[in-house]
């Protein structure tokens, strides 16, 4: 097959010829930079998870831990607590083709979603926005259980990269590690860390990275973009506020989806985003 191309769980399909991936994000940390993405009891995340699912969401991304720099911090105890109640509401509604993303960079919460998830017999990935750098043991993790995994681009801190050069040097760096250790490299998905991880990262430089999405081809892996209502964006368009980015988020969605991007991660999973993904797609194809 031509192209970028990959394939998790014996159905999940992602690649260039492929439609576009959409994960949905069900934040379960009231820290959240974005309050209308916090779901934080029963009655919303059921709402949540079966909103998004109708409207075209092949995987649901939970995270119980803000990774914004500035959130208050939690304690690994506190993020398996708020995480187990959610995954188990989330693998009760699922069907048997949505995937489910556990959104953390510590192995003892990754292993209590499993432990839940198999009960349930559905099917998880890992996205760990440190790379594997904030808990060495989560690498040891995901070889052990063979489950796939979203590295996002991270040297010593989550989103530290500042250059695509530097994204794509880490990248190799990790994948060395990884299939020395006996890693099946088929199994991982790239994020390139676009936001406000660290001071020095300015808008400028998210711009670039995102102008320059299509040179992350060369490592022949699938391309997630979390880019849904950042500060980038805000910046751009004067925009302080996270509720107020719609539009700038579904513009920048167009261009990374031109750009080369499998997956998209969003807070807002409506006709609206679909349309303009099916657009930028076929605008790329057709070039």
């Amino acid at each position: 097959m031509n192209g970028i191309y990959a394939k998790f769980f014996d159905h999940l399909e992602i690649g260039d010829n492929y439609p576009t991936i959409v994960m949905g994000v069900l934040n379960l940390s009231p820290e959240s930079f974005y309050k209308g993405s916090i779901y934080d009891n029963k009655k919303k995340i059921d709402f949540a998870t079966t909103e998004m699912i109708g409207n075209g969401a092949t995987i649901l991304d939970l995270g119980a831990r803000s990774t914004a720099p500035w959130s208050e911090k939690i304690t690994i105890d506190e993020e398996i607590k708020r995480m187990e109640s959610a995954v188990k509401i989330v693998c009760n509604i699922i069907p048997d083709n949505i995937i489910l993303s556990i959104d953390t960079q510590y192995r003892r919460v990754a292993q209590r979603a499993l432990e839940i998830s198999n009960e349930f017999m559905k099917k998880i990935l890992i996205n760990d926005v440190s790379c594997l750098k904030t808990d060495p043991e989560l690498g040891d993790f995901v070889v052990e259980n063979d489950l796939p995994i979203v590295l996002m681009a991270s040297k010593k801190v989550p989103g530290d990269l500042l250059t695509t050069s530097e994204i794509l040097s880490e990248f190799n760096i990790t994948f060395e590690l990884l299939e020395h250790n006996g890693y099946d490299l088929k199994k991982i998905i790239i994020d390139p860390g676009i936001g406000r991880w660290i001071d020095e990262k300015t808008p400028e430089f998210d711009l670039k990275i995102l102008g320059n999405l299509n040179k992350l081809r060369s490592l022949n892996k699938p391309i997630l973009v979390a880019i849904s209502r950042k500060s980038f964006i805000g910046a751009t368009l004067n925009i302080a506020e996270p509720e107020k980015r719609l539009n700038g988020t579904l513009s920048a969605t167009a261009i990374a989806v031109y750009k080369g991007a499998h997956i998209v991660r969003t807070h807002d999973v409506n006709q609206q985003l679909m349309e303009i993904i099916k657009i930028a797609e076929e605008i790329r194809k057709n070039q």
